[in-house]
């Protein structure tokens, strides 16, 4: 591997800036990337946007005569590694192993080729080749780097079979990744703010990647590594650069110490203050805030070079470990939580998605985790969900972070679990076995073919054809026996047969087959009743001279063989085929199978301001005639037009309504979030529900709707059962409560009495005298400051908060006492807001740049009061002629600053979005002639 350490890059760095006409380069490595990677796939589990397990059948080869079946096939977190990486390119590679499932293949005239069940111990994987991409909000002005799945540009899963099968298992999966929510597959890896002021303020970027120093070289062992690159517009420059030479550009991480993120200012911005530099720092951002760019060292060798690392911020708390697999059953086990690496006290939780009796229990204190016995599993795999929480004592803010559990009715498993094999198909099978603990496994010898064994893998060799045609019986079963040492076995079958089956039985293959359950075999030979047909199990259930099967009440082996063979007295054996059973190894929980219930409800109003942001939160209230819904059957929830029976499309990911750009098509959305917004004004969603008049054990899930259409529109809901079979709200059972219809109200608009500016006199004496004629507060004290409050009433009735605020230049504007040239009473403004999405930002007057260039040191940027959560002030700052002003604090004589002129006449134009959604165009400027009160205006651009 090639040395690239902190020395060299700096050295690299003497020949002249890198920058390309960027005013900024991040780099960021894959290590660190990776567990920004895990913890939002992991925090997607506190909500309905996770991936779903993936059920369905797709063909495996071009003539359409083999297939497979997924079953329930879930996939686990993505690796992010860079083998296409380019420096000119965005490309990069996300690995998802897959957890669990069953996967079987089948030829459509011989059946059942093989089958198995997954763990991810087999080391199975989907792969996506696709390019990162660029999201900028424009409620929020942040620009995230982000992954989406849908817009993968090559997908392969590594599922045993051919080259060509594999390629279409990929598809299957780009196909079925097209249709999801995009919250379901879109990944964050970095955030830039895009709202400052400042010259180092980024303001757009370009995505790229880079592979590690080596990393091309043949069976290279860095081969996966490589590194994020972001080049950076910077406020400051007019135009953006160009794209790097990869075969000049460095790579900015060092491999001879804990570095993973590094950060280049252009050579042109060097000299700026090291409060810009800090600024620039600040900027760059992280998803939930969970991590943070942490400075080891700076150098200057032509451009500014900052090495650092992406190390978990101080309220950034984790789980060991983060997935965990264990056999129900088994000994408690104890998870540990960790706040800023130290382990610390949550309280714990456990909740099942696939199960509503299995979920086993967790001391919610010790984070002591006991499963449920192997007899009170209800699936063969539960897949549960571990919460710990945690209430910072000063903040009194929660943080959550979500560990995944897997419980499975066998600590070990086999792969494949069945095959067959007739005369002439000699070719060999390749087993792998896998253990939950890592335990040595014992392969022991079948009776007809034979093993040759390495470790956890085993080639197994069939008989020969002479062999086989030596068989005792038709069809028999070679076993494949794997040993733990603890005594464990698990077991594989090899169906061998003389010859090709003469004889089709239906079902071919049957999953699942739950304990004492039956299943009606019938063979298609179509022969005379009057020939003779003998049905056998190979194993341990029974089945009747009609072929009806009936399974086991404990079973010991995954598999039965039910055989049938037609004969003539006269001629002996004419037909011979077999099906195959697959047992359940647990005892199935009980479950629903139809619906009483599936109403829709508006939980406050069925009106909505049609702004895109405000929700309207719905209750689908569901009532099953068994067990409860499921908890991924509610995730699976979704909302249609009744006109068209169009999916309602989801809320962008990243968004928390539709934004109002060119080429926004969806004219509702739905989401499963609540939002910050206000609701529409309404009844109380208590009385609501009293109304319903359905019990407390119905499933009652809530979803909420934003729209920007003008019309009243119907909709329906659907969720998916178990097995994937979508329930309509409009069919089942088939009520008019199944459809709601939801009506949009015009967005108002705000005039110019709804807003209203009210001062504080804060500093310099005098109080708030409000009436416009009275000039006390001003003649006699001159050197003030006031705080100057935006609010505003809609209707003038109905007050609300401010929720975005942005602000375009200039964010300062200026006014002198009077136009002489020599005129030194002179005032100026800056704005401040606290946004509750950032409380920890302060309380910090902004200003513009040039105000800050020409004032200097009398600008101060600390609040001399407290502000409050979603609140905006201007603050106007009033100076006055001093004879012999202190040197820190000269006289601002209006000739002297030519560059202050075009702060003067300017309005501050304020871009808003209330706490209802609504948005606003408000300027705030100077009275005439009176450099003392400020006024708003609705904005008519």
């Amino acid at each position: 591997m090639t040395s690239n350490s902190l020395a060299d890059i700096v050295e690299k760095m003497k020949a002249g800036s890198i920058t390309r006409g960027w005013g900024a380069v991040c780099a960021f490595n894959r290590e660190r990337l990776n567990r920004v990677l895990q913890q939002q796939w992991l925090e997607k589990y506190d909500g309905a946007s996770y991936l779903p397990v993936f059920s369905g059948s797709m063909d495996l080869n071009d003539s359409g005569t083999e297939y497979g079946v997924m079953t329930q096939v879930m996939l686990g977190k993505p690796l992010l590694s860079f083998e296409p990486a380019r420096l000119d390119t965005s490309r990069a590679k996300l690995t998802l192993s897959i957890l669990g499932g069953n996967f079987s293949v089948h030829e459509k005239n011989r059946g059942l080729l093989y089958e198995f069940d997954i763990t991810e111990a087999h080391g199975y994987t989907l792969t996506v080749e696709l390019d990162l991409s660029l999201v900028v909000g424009v409620v929020d002005r942040l620009g995230r780097v982000t992954l989406d799945l849908s817009k993968g540009t090559r997908f392969s899963c590594n599922l045993p079979g051919s080259a060509t099968g594999q390629t279409k298992i990929g598809a299957y999966f780009d196909e079925r990744f097209k249709a999801l929510p995009p919250e379901r597959q879109v990944y964050v890896l970095g955030i830039l703010d895009l709202k400052g002021q400042s010259d180092l303020t980024p303001t757009d970027f370009v995505v790229l990647t880079q592979r590690a120093p080596g990393a091309e070289v043949a069976r290279a062992k860095n081969a996966a590594d490589g590194a994020v690159v972001v080049m950076i517009k910077l406020r400051g420059s007019e135009y953006g650069g160009e794209t790097p030479s990869p075969e000049r550009f460095p790579y900015l991480i060092p491999d001879d110490g804990d570095y993973s993120a590094t950060m280049v200012l252009a050579e042109e911005y060097v000299s700026r203050s090291d409060d810009d530099k800090l600024a620039l720092i600040q900027s760059l951002l992280f998803p939930g805030e969970k991590n943070v760019f942490v400075e080891h060292s700076r150098h200057v060798p032509k451009d500014l070079v900052i090495f650092g690392s992406l190390d978990p911020s101080s309220t950034s708390l984790t789980i060991e470990p983060g997935v965990h697999v264990m056999k129900a059953g088994s000994v408690p086990f104890e998870y540990k939580a960790y706040l800023n690496g130290i382990a610390t006290n949550v309280t714990w939780s456990v909740r099942s998605l696939n199960s509503n009796t299995s979920a086993g229990t967790i001391n919610s204190t010790s984070g002591f985790y006991q499963p449920v016995t192997g007899a009170e599993l209800g699936r063969d795999l539960v897949r549960n969900i571990v919460t710990a929480s945690y209430t910072d004592p000063q903040t009194q803010i929660e943080h959550k972070v979500q560990a995944l559990l897997l419980v499975s009715t066998r600590s070990m498993a086999i792969s494949p679990g069945v095959v067959s094999r007739i005369e002439g198909q000699t070719s060999t099978v390749t087993f792998v076995a896998t253990a939950l603990r890592g335990a040595t496994l014992t392969w022991k010898q079948p009776l007809y073919g034979t093993l040759s064994v390495s470790g956890h893998t085993a080639t197994y060799t069939p008989p020969s054809a002479a062999q086989l045609l030596a068989l005792p019986e038709f069809t028999v079963v070679d076993t494949i026996t794997v040993e733990d040492d603890t005594g464990e076995t698990v077991e594989a079958s090899v169906v061998l047969t003389r010859v090709a089956p003469t004889l089709d039985i239906e079902p071919r293959f049957s999953a699942s087959v739950e304990r004492f359950a039956s299943v009606t075999l019938r063979e298609r030979s179509g022969a005379p009743d009057a020939l003779t047909r003998t049905w056998q199990v190979i194993g341990e259930g029974t089945v009747s001279s009609d072929g009806i099967y009936t399974a086991p009440a404990a079973p010991r082996r995954p598999y039965d063989i039910v055989r049938c063979e037609i004969s003539h007295p006269d001629f002996g054996l004419l037909y011979a085929g077999y099906s195959i059973i697959k047992l359940a190894s647990h005892i199935e929980e009980a479950r629903w199978t139809g619906l009483n219930k599936f109403q829709l409800v508006a939980m406050r109003s069925e009106k909505l301001f049609a702004n895109g942001f405000q929700q309207l939160q719905l209750q689908a209230i569901i009532q099953t005639n068994g067990a409860p819904l499921n908890q991924e059957e509610e995730d699976s929830l979704r909302m249609f037009y009744v006109q068209s029976n169009q999916q309602v499309p989801e809320v962008p990911a990243l968004q928390e309504g539709i934004e109002d750009v060119s080429g926004t098509q969806a004219l509702w959305a739905q989401t499963r979030d609540s939002n910050r917004f206000k609701p529409y004004p309404g009844m109380a969603s208590g009385e609501t529900q009293t109304q319903s008049g359905v019990s407390a054990s119905s499933d009652r899930i809530d979803l909420f709707m934003v729209t920007r259409s003008p019309l009243a529109t119907q909709f329906y809901a659907v969720f998916d059962d178990v097995l994937g079979n979508p329930w309509r709200s409009d069919i089942y059972p088939g009520t008019e409560d199944g459809i709601i219809s939801l009506v949009p109200q015009a967005v108002p608009s705000p005039q110019k009495d709804d807003y209203k500016m009210e001062r504080t006199r804060v500093a310099g004496g005098g109080g708030n005298n409000p009436d416009p004629n009275d000039d006390y507060d001003f003649d006699n004290f001159l050197e003030t400051v006031d705080y100057w409050a935006l609010t505003y009433r809609r209707d003038q009735q109905v007050g609300v908060d401010f929720l975005t605020v942005e602000v375009e230049e200039p964010w300062s504007i200026v006014q002198w006492e009077s136009d002489a040239p020599n005129e030194t009473m002179f005032s100026y403004t800056g704005w401040a807001y606290k946004d509750s999405t950032k409380p920890s930002s302060g309380n910090v007057m902004q200003y513009d740049p040039v105000l800050i260039k020409n004032l200097g040191t009398r600008i101060k940027s600390e609040m001399l009061t407290s502000l409050a959560l979603n609140k905006i002030r201007i603050g106007l700052f009033r100076e006055s002629h001093n004879v012999s002003p202190p040197p820190d604090k000269p006289n601002i004589r209006q000739d002297k600053y030519p560059e202050l002129h075009p702060l003067r006449g300017e309005k501050i134009k304020l871009d808003l979005r209330d706490d209802e959604g609504n948005y606003h165009k408000v300027a705030i400027g100077f009275v005439a002639n009176d450099r003392n009160r400020l006024f708003a205006d609705v904005r008519g651009d």
